[in-house]
């Protein structure tokens, strides 16, 4: 967590330093890939952190090592993990338990630049919810020259499961990696449908890629007034607006494709804490865990950032004081994920080992298929290549 986020987890360390007389040192790692490698080194190695902010993508490949300990067995006996709301925890626990601790969680959802939809005559308190809204919206935008492009968004992974999700369609079987070891990669008509639209906004310059993982620049195109719409994380609440100097910016509900909403996946990232540490270390640790997850300390995260509050009585006590009427963009997330089925298998975020490979795989032939004069054939060696990762991996 760096820029604004690293400074709330930090007032957030120092206050726990505060309260139990326990040092705790965030050190600054620069991108959930990097942990991912710094921490598989430091299993290597035996020299690792007491805990680990682990990306929800890779949740699987850390827990493959069999190197780290359910937070479950960590925490406090006193802690009632039922706090946490039911679509953090049905991700994060593991064979009936919590394997780590959910605190930076988020899902994706769309940013608009009011002033810009009104000038081109479009309503910014009726903002597209569909693939086609957005093709249309973004038309009227680029064509009365008031952006260069409709929409931007980081070409990752994410947002693509995003897709999935919301359709209530599975990305592999076993039931996204939760039910056993996956070795399909399915491709249904939606999915189809998606890079259709996508390659036809592209072409018709209505969308632009500011690159593979690209959040930076994405927000920049958004925030230098080049796109007057932008899919990215709720984390960006905060700096959106504080950035957005010039426009008003709002939030609204992720785009799907079809009329269907499911659900979106989860993201963000939750602690890891490995096994094999000195045994009197772990009741420090688990005094930390149970700070992060107190209702204040959530609601100090939530008002910091723009993560969502993930558990009950932080959600409550927001409410109480009036918050989201006061902040009503921090509150879209929140209802978005709320309004999911956390029952339905295709609102989990994929499980799977490979995950950073199959990454790779999706965000480059996305590329390739939006550039592809035939789409089908551009998601098909997708399909193959993706399942052939799983199969590298698992057999």
């Amino acid at each position: 967590m760096g820029g604004t986020n690293g400074e709330t987890l930090d007032g957030i360390a120092a206050g726990f330093e505060e309260e139990h007389g326990i040092e705790a040192n965030m050190e600054f790692q620069d991108s959930y890939e990097n942990v991912l490698t710094n921490t598989l080194a430091a299993f290597d190695s035996g020299n690792v952190s007491d805990m680990l902010q682990v990306d929800s993508l890779f949740a699987q490949q850390v827990l493959d090592t069999e190197q780290v300990r359910p937070v479950a067995e960590i925490l406090p006996d006193d802690f009632d993990t039922d706090v946490f709301l039911d679509n953090v925890a049905e991700f994060f626990t593991v064979d009936g338990e919590l394997a780590s601790l959910p605190f930076n969680n988020s899902n994706a959802i769309m940013y608009i630049n009011r002033d810009a939809f009104e000038e081109a005559g479009l309503d910014p308190d009726d903002p597209p919810s569909t693939l086609a809204e957005v093709r249309s919206a973004s038309e009227t935008l680029v064509d009365q020259g008031v952006t260069q492009y409709g929409i931007t968004w980081p070409n990752h992974v994410w947002f693509v499961e995003t897709w999935y999700g919301f359709e209530g369609e599975l990305m592999t079987d076993a039931e996204n990696g939760h039910a056993g070891d996956p070795s399909e990669f399915y491709t249904p008509d939606a999915v189809h449908d998606l890079y259709e639209w996508w390659k036809g906004m592209a072409d018709d310059g209505l969308y632009t890629n500011p690159g593979i993982e690209a959040w930076g620049e994405a927000t920049s195109l958004f925030i230098e007034e080049e796109a007057a719409m932008v899919l990215t994380s709720t984390a960006s609440v905060a700096g959106l607006i504080a950035d957005s100097e010039g426009f008003t910016v709002d939030a609204a509900p992720y785009p799907s494709i079809s009329d269907t909403r499911v659900g979106p996946v989860i993201g963000g990232a939750s602690f890891y804490v490995p096994d094999g540490l000195p045994e009197d270390r772990y009741e420090e640790i688990g005094q930390l865990l149970q700070y992060m997850a107190q209702p204040e300390v959530q609601t100090e995260w939530h008002k910091g950032s723009g993560y969502y509050p993930i558990t009950q009585p932080s959600v409550d006590s927001l409410r109480e004081e009036g918050w989201f009427e006061e902040n009503p963009m921090y509150n879209v997330a929140l209802k978005q994920l709320q309004n999911g089925d956390a029952s339905d298998p295709a609102t989990k975020r994929a499980l799977l080992g490979p995950a950073r490979n199959v990454q790779t795989v999706i965000q480059d032939k996305s590329v390739d298929v939006v550039n592809a004069d035939d789409v089908g054939s551009e998601i098909e060696t997708m399909k193959s290549e993706v399942e052939s990762v799983l199969t590298d991996y698992y057999e």
